[in-house]
């Protein structure tokens, strides 16, 4: 028995020490060969630059969620560029495409510079945000970095979909929680298998609206390019950075005079339906799209039409006003 247990102990041991990446899917490649890349603070930033048919619309920046990357809009980008004259897109540090180090400290406080950083390369000043989970947060961020004046970046209007925003709102998944425990994270992020993540990152999406085994990995490529699954319990201090900062973000929320908009997939584990009064409540100058019960916490994947309406709608209410 013991010498099974010492066998096992050997070969944990050694997926600690190394775990092969898994290459690129040719999806993920012809994604990464359409874009270039920035740096920022010595490390490699992905992004791409999608040219609009509205040259009336404006720019849009869209920011992905945890655990994925920018390639998280490719089902709604069509329709992205019908409503502006270009769409951003860019990984942020530790995610997709980009630099993930592992000696690095993450936060949202930076992915905002990271944005910011991008666009004063592109010589963009005023900005529609589009954004999703993680994002979210970031995107909070520099609407009250707007809001306070401490930014030259014009924001122009904001949407968001299916983030934590309200932490009395939001549920972590379980092994979510189990990576924030110290020592013990770093531990599961190496143990994280494609079958493991196939499981818990499904369980986030509609029962009738799970990914393909394609795009399923295609997301895993993603998270694990660059050795990111030794790093993905890092990247969830934003759990606790929206407590620490919920003064700060919702209440951005609610002083923000732009337009601000939120589409939700209501059959979301991470963000269940309680979420929908909150909001109403807490921000009712803002407005909501609630989508078919059956969609869950990745509309724009789940239900691209639908998403794209609903966003297409908020622009147009947009041009109606003058913006």
């Amino acid at each position: 028995m013991w010498m099974y247990i010492a066998i096992g102990v050997c070969i944990l041991a050694v997926v600690f020490v190394y775990y092969p990446i898994p290459p690129l899917t040719p999806t993920l490649t012809a994604w990464k060969n359409g874009g270039n890349f920035f740096e920022f603070r010595t490390h490699k930033i992905f992004y791409r630059v999608e040219k609009g048919s509205n040259k009336d619309g404006g720019v849009l920046l869209a920011i992905h969620g945890f655990p994925t990357s920018s390639h998280d809009w490719i089902k709604v980008l069509p329709d992205l560029q019908k409503q502006h004259s270009e769409v951003i897109l860019f990984d942020m540090i530790g995610f997709g495409l980009s630099d993930k180090p592992s000696d690095h400290d993450y936060s949202i406080m930076e992915q905002a510079d990271i944005a910011e950083a991008l666009l004063k390369k592109l010589k963009i000043a005023q900005i529609h945000l589009l954004s999703h989970d993680y994002g979210d947060t970031v995107a909070l961020e520099l609407l009250a970095r707007f809001n306070e004046k401490k930014t030259d970046l014009k924001v122009l209007s904001l949407c968001l979909s299916n983030g934590g925003i309200f932490p009395e709102t939001n549920f972590p998944r379980p092994l979510q929680k189990l990576l924030r425990v110290p020592y013990l994270g770093a531990i599961l992020s190496r143990l994280s298998f494609y079958g493991i993540f196939k499981k818990g990152f499904g369980d986030v999406f509609g029962v009738n609206t799970q990914p393909t085994e394609s795009e399923f990995r295609d997301f895993y490529a993603a998270i694990a390019n660059n050795h990111g699954y030794r790093i993905n319990y890092k990247l969830l201090g934003y759990i606790a950075e929206r407590s620490q900062h919920k003064n700060r973000w919702v209440g951005g929320l609610q002083e923000a005079t732009i337009p601000v908009h939120m589409i939700y997939g209501p059959s979301d584990p991470v963000n269940p339906s309680v979420f929908i009064d909150h909001y109403k409540k807490t921000v009712p100058r803002h407005s909501i799209t609630v989508l078919p019960p059956d969609i869950s916490h990745y509309p724009q994947w789940e239900a691209p039409g639908e998403f794209s309406k609903a966003y297409r709608g908020f622009q147009q209410g947009l041009s109606a006003k003058g913006k």
